[in-house]
C-alpha cells in the first residue's frame, strides 16, 4: 500500500493509502474520500491533478482529456492513476468541493420546461425532487458543476452543466442537439413536460476562484454559455464586486440563444460587461463580428489588468483562447477552462 497525500487550492491536505492495483480515485472510494471524477474512464478530465512527487502508471486517458504536453508536466488523470511509489497530488479545487463517507447522490426531476431556442439548442429545465416525499427540493452544487443525466431507455448518461445557481429546484440547462446523439433524439422526439429523468451529481472542479479584486472573463462557445452563466449569476447575487466581461459567441446567427437575457443581465450588474459576437453573420447582423477569440483578444487589448479567465467550450476554441492568453502575458494559473465533448 502506498500513502497518497493531496493538497487543496486552498492549502488543506488529505491522506490515504492506495495499493497498486487500485486508482486513485476508486482508492478514494475504498477510504470514504470522495473526490472530484464523473466518467471513471480518463475521458472527462473532472479527476485532472498534478503529480508533482512519486512514481505511477497511468492507464489509458483520452488526448482531449489529457494532451501530452500536459502529461509530460506530470498531469494526471486520477481515475486512470495506478501508484508505483507514495505521491503527493495538487488537487485545482477547494476542500469543501470534497465529500466524505457519501458518494454522489442520485436525484429525481421532472421535467418543467423543453424548449428549443435555437436553431441547435434545446433549454431544459428540471425540477428536482426529494426522494420520499416528492416535494420539490434544492440540490446543493457549486456554480460551473455539472450533472449527469440518465437517458430514459438506456444504459447510459449524459453531462451537462446548470446555468443556474444554487438554492433553487428548477435546474436550468442549454442543450446542444447533435444529429443521432441519444440524449438529443430524447429531447425532440419524446421529451415531454413532467416526465421523469434520473440525475447523478453534481460534479466537476470547474468554479469560480477567490483571487481578490482582479477582473473576470467569460469566455463561452454554444452551449458553453451554460457554467460561464451560472458563475455570472452568482457573482451577481452574491454581489461580488470584480468586473466582469462575457464574451459569448455562435457560428451562425440561427444558432445564437439568450440573447436579450443576457442584455437584461447586463443591465441589472453595474460591473458586467455582455459581447455577443456571429463568426458567420448575415449583413442584417449589426452586432460584433468574428469568434469569441476575436473578442477575447480585443478586450485583452484595453484591460489594464491581466483578469482571470474563464474558458467553456469546444476544445478547439479552448485551445485558441488559451493562446491568445499566453501571448498577451497572462499566466497560466489565471486562466481556467472546461472542455465540452460530444458523447457517443
Amino acid at each position: 500500500m502506498y500513502q497518497i497525500r493531496a493538497v487543496t487550492e486552498d492549502g488543506e491536505e488529505i491522506a490515504f493509502e492506495c495499493g497498486p492495483n487500485e486508482d486513485v480515485i476508486s482508492a478514494g472510494f475504498r477510504n470514504s474520500i470522495i473526490l472530484m471524477s464523473s466518467c471513471r474512464e480518463g475521458g472527462c478530465a473532472t479527476c485532472k491533478a498534478e503529480c508533482d512527487d512519486g512514481d505511477y502508471e497511468l492507464a489509458k486517458c483520452s488526448v482531449q482529456a489529457l494532451p501530452p504536453d500536459e502529461e509530460e508536466d506530470g498531469m494526471v488523470l486520477l481515475c486512470q492513476t495506478f501508484p508505483r511509489s507514495p505521491l503527493h497530488l495538487k488537487l485545482p479545487y477547494t476542500y469543501d468541493r470534497i465529500s466524505f463517507g457519501q458518494i454522489r447522490q442520485e436525484w429525481a426531476a421532472d421535467i418543467a420546461v423543453c424548449d428549443k431556442v435555437s436553431s441547435n439548442v434545446v433549454r431544459l429545465v428540471l425540477r428536482t425532487l426529494d426522494a420520499r416525499s416528492g416535494a420539490p427540493v434544492a440540490m446543493p452544487f457549486f456554480p460551473g458543476q455539472f450533472v449527469d443525466i440518465e437517458v430514459p431507455g438506456q444504459h447510459a448518461t449524459r453531462s451537462y452543466s446548470m446555468a443556474t445557481i444554487p438554492g433553487s429546484a428548477e435546474l436550468e440547462f442549454f442543450i446542444r442537439i447533435l444529429p443521432g446523439g441519444l440524449f438529443s433524439e430524447y429531447l425532440t422526439r419524446r421529451a415531454d413536460i413532467g416526465q421523469r429523468l434520473t440525475l447523478r451529481g453534481p460534479s466537476g472542479a470547474f468554479g469560480l476562484h477567490e483571487n481578490g479584486l482582479r477582473p473576470r472573463f467569460f469566455v463561452a462557445g454554444g452551449t458553453g454559455l451554460s457554467p460561464v452563466l451560472s458563475m455570472v449569476r452568482h457573482m451577481g447575487q452574491e454581489r461580488h464586486p470584480q468586473p466582469a466581461a462575457l464574451l459569448f459567441g455562435v457560428t451562425h446567427e440561427h444558432e445564437l440563444f439568450y440573447h436579450k437575457e443576457l442584455l437584461s443581465l447586463a443591465k441589472d450588474m453595474p460591473n458586467l460587461s455582455v459581447h455577443i459576437s456571429i463568426m458567420q453573420p448575415t449583413d442584417s447582423w449589426s452586432g460584433q463580428r468574428g469568434t469569441v477569440v476575436d473578442a477575447l483578444r480585443e478586450q485583452l487589448d484595453v484591460a489594464n489588468i491581466a483578469p482571470d479567465i474563464y474558458l467553456c467550450g469546444p476544445p478547439g476554441m479552448i485551445e485558441a483562447t488559451m493562446a491568445v492568453g499566453s501571448a498577451r502575458g497572462i499566466p497560466e494559473n489565471q486562466i481556467y477552462s472546461e472542455k465540452f465533448l460530444p458523447s457517443g
